[in-house]
């Protein structure tokens, strides 16, 4: 792990602290990427709340991380290749705790009005699925663009197939490129911001680097980290300077964090 020198980091000087991001909602609590997960976020005070949009066969976009549903329910199929009928039939809870039997996958739509009300950031993850791409560009931007909402709505991907569509068909969004390790150049990175105007990274704990950093604030762009739980990870990021912490356990960062003001 690279040594991080804070006089290497741009604007060294008195921070904010970060807003605290509950990574699929409150899933240390519930069962992840549900609406149990985030009402539990909103209740316990996240600042913010991600999760992940997947397209079903008849290209709904429902919440739900892994394109393989016999991940978190009993049922073997891809999310892509089966109906919406289907998939919302299936139990997303049980996996997590008896308690949460028949807690369902939601649609984008279902989400999105949960949190309508609320003050709080949102980040929403478009997942890659075979020749899926411009399809969930064009739904999960129009969705996102007919909801008025208090803070924008962040549309991030790894996919610059993705980015690039969301570009051409819904400018006006906020985009963020997620990074998974070190392993993306400043070569390349300099083609994302010419070709997909991206306004905020998210960079994984692997891939926060000090140069990083001062890439992303010669360019203007917002930084938000993850998946980031343990003391180690926060102090990273708090030396860094990163804008957001996207993290498992909404109350444990944000006490760690709190005893470091």
């Amino acid at each position: 792990m690279e040594k991080i020198h804070l006089k290497q980091v741009i604007d060294t000087g008195k921070r904010p602290m970060p807003l605290i991001i509950a990574h699929r909602g409150a899933r240390r609590e519930a069962p992840e990427n549900t609406i149990p997960a985030f009402e539990r976020a909103i209740e316990i005070g996240a600042d913010g709340i991600e999760f992940d949009v997947l397209l079903t066969k008849d290209r709904v976009p429902i919440i739900t991380h892994n394109n393989d549903l016999s991940k978190l329910t009993h049922f073997e199929g891809l999310v892509h290749k089966t109906p919406f009928s289907t998939i919302k039939s299936l139990d997303f809870g049980s996996h997590f705790r008896t308690s949460f039997a028949n807690v369902i996958a939601p649609t984008l739509t279902e989400v999105l009005e949960l949190l309508q009300p609320h003050d709080i950031s949102i980040i929403c993850e478009l997942k890659s699925q075979p020749k899926m791409e411009f399809h969930i560009a064009q739904l999960v931007g129009g969705i996102a663009s007919d909801f008025r909402l208090r803070r924008p709505i962040v549309l991030s991907s790894y996919s610059p197939v993705i980015l690039y569509h969301l570009k051409s068909l819904y400018p006006k969004l906020p985009r963020a490129l997620i990074m998974l390790r070190r392993a993306f150049s400043f070569f390349q990175l300099n083609l994302f911001a010419k070709y997909l105007e991206v306004s905020q990274i998210h960079p994984s704990f692997n891939a926060l680097q000090p140069r990083l950093m001062k890439y992303a604030r010669k360019k203007g762009w917002r930084v938000d980290a993850w998946t980031i739980n343990e003391p180690r990870e926060i102090d990273r990021c708090l030396a860094l300077g990163v804008e957001g912490i996207i993290t498992d356990d909404i109350a444990r960062t944000r006490g760690y964090i709190q005893l470091k003001k």
